[in-house]
C-alpha cells in the first residue's frame, strides 16, 4: 500500500482521514506515532463499518490493516509499537511536546496559521490516548483548548484580523490555567486538511528548545493522501462568530465531529463514551486483521508504592511536618506520579535524559517533595 493511496470517498471522514493526515506527515520522523495514527484509523472504520461502504473501501482497510503488521515486524525492537504501556507514555509525551511549541508561539504572541495547524496536530495525537481508554479529564481539557485556538487564529486570519489580539494570557503554569480557565469546550472538528505546518519552528519559539524542529514537514516534502480529504470545516467556514474568552476547561467532553457552521465554540451536550475497542469484524472476514494488533490489552497502572514499615517514634519525640521535605498538608496524587514516572522511564529508553528528569521530578512534585 503506498501512502499516496487515494481515500476511498466513504472514509472521507475526519474521524479517518484526520489520523492518516498526520500519520503520513511525520512517516520518516516518528514511526511510532504514525503506527498510532493508523491503527485509530482503523479502528474508526471498522467500528463504525466504513469498511463494508464498498469494495474499495473493503480494500483499503485490508491494505492498511497489512500495513500495520508490516511495521510491527520491521520494528519488532520499538517498545513504543510494540508495548502498550510504553507505547502510550510515547504518544502523551509527543503530544504533550506538539502542545507545548503551540503554546509557546501563544505567549509570545507570535501565532500565525502555522501556529493553529500545530494546535491542530497537539488535538489529534492526544486523541490517539482514547485507544487505551477514556483519557484523564486533563487531556481532554488540552484537546479542547488545542481546537478552540486553532479554530480562533484560523477564523481571524481568514477575516484579516491579528489573531494574536485575541490570544488568551497565559502567566500561569499550563496545569494550573487548565484548572483554572472557564473555557466552553469547542466541538469543531479540525477533520482532515492537507499538510501545512511548515518545517520551521513555530514564531516565538526559544531556539534553545529541546522539541526536535520538523515533526510536520512542508507540503512539498510529504507524500500523503490529504488531496483526497475532505477539506477542515475550520478552513470552510466562514460565519464563525467570535470566540470572545477561552472556553472553560473545567468541564469537557471528547471532542465531536460534527459539521462547523455555529458560533465557535457551542457548549457541548454530553460526554460519549470512549470508542468501543474494535476486534476483528466479521463483515471483514474476507481479510481478517490479526489478532496480533486488532485488540490492545489493557494497560493497568503501576502497582501503588509498597508499605513501608517504620520504627514508632516515641510519645514526645516532636517531628517537624517539613523535615522529609513534605509539604505538612499536601495530599499525595499517587495516580499522577505513577504516570510521570512511566514517561520518565520511557524518556530513558529513548537516550532522552532532559525529559526523564523533568518527568522525575514531576512526579516528586505529586508526591509532595520539595
Amino acid at each position: 500500500m503506498s501512502a499516496s493511496e487515494p481515500l476511498p470517498q466513504a472514509l472521507k471522514v475526519p474521524e479517518v482521514s484526520r489520523f492518516l493526515n498526520r500519520a503520513n506527515q511525520i512517516r520518516s520522523i516518528k514511526p511510532a506515532i504514525t503506527y498510532w495514527c493508523e491503527y485509530r484509523a482503523v479502528n474508526q472504520i471498522v467500528t463504525r463499518n466504513l469498511h463494508t461502504s464498498d469494495d474499495e473501501c473493503f480494500a483499503f482497510t485490508k491494505a492498511l490493516i497489512e500495513r500495520l503488521e508490516a511495521t510491527k515486524a520491521d520494528r519488532a525492537d520499538d517498545d513504543a509499537i510494540m508495548d502498550n504501556t510504553a507505547g502510550q507514555a510515547y504518544v502523551e509525551q509527543f503530544a504533550q511536546e506538539t502542545f507545548d511549541r503551540a503554546e509557546r508561539a501563544m505567549r509570545a504572541n507570535k501565532v500565525t496559521r502555522q501556529t493553529a495547524d500545530t494546535f491542530d496536530a497537539a488535538a489529534t495525537f492526544f486523541d490517539l490516548t482514547h485507544e487505551w481508554g477514556t483519557p484523564e479529564p486533563e487531556i481532554l481539557k488540552k484537546i479542547k483548548f488545542a481546537k478552540w485556538n486553532a479554530a480562533r487564529i484560523l477564523k481571524a486570519i481568514r477575516e484579516g484580523r491579528d489573531p494574536n489580539e485575541t490570544n488568551p494570557v497565559l502567566e500561569e503554569r499550563p496545569e494550573t490555567l487548565l484548572e483554572d480557565l472557564a473555557v466552553q469546550p469547542s466541538e469543531t472538528p479540525l477533520g482532515a486538511r492537507a499538510a501545512s505546518v511548515e518545517d520551521v519552528p513555530d514564531a516565538g519559539e526559544p531556539p534553545s528548545v529541546t522539541v526536535p524542529e520538523g515533526y510536520f514537514p512542508s507540503l512539498s516534502a510529504t507524500t500523503h493522501v490529504a488531496d483526497s480529504f475532505a477539506p477542515s470545516p475550520l478552513s470552510q467556514s466562514s460565519d464563525l462568530s467570535g470566540p470572545g474568552k477561552p472556553p472553560p476547561l473545567a468541564q469537557v467532553s471528547p471532542v465531536q465531529s460534527p459539521d462547523v457552521q455555529a458560533s465557535l465554540p457551542p457548549a457541548p451536550q454530553a460526554i460519549p463514551k470512549s470508542p468501543t475497542r474494535v476486534v476483528t469484524s466479521p463483515s471483514i472476514s474476507a481479510a481478517p486483521p490479526p489478532t496480533t494488533w486488532a485488540t490492545i490489552p489493557t494497560v493497568s497502572p503501576p502497582p501503588g508504592p509498597a508499605t513501608v514499615t517504620q520504627t514508632a517514634v516515641p510519645a514526645r519525640q516532636i517531628v517537624s511536618p517539613v523535615a522529609n521535605g513534605r509539604r505538612p498538608d499536601f495530599v499525595p496524587d499517587l495516580k499522577q506520579a505513577q504516570r510521570h514516572a512511566r514517561f520518565a522511564v520511557s524518556a530513558l529508553d529513548f537516550d532522552d535524559v532532559q525529559a526523564a528528569i523533568e518527568q522525575l521530578r514531576e512526579a516528586l512534585n505529586k508526591l509532595g517533595a520539595q
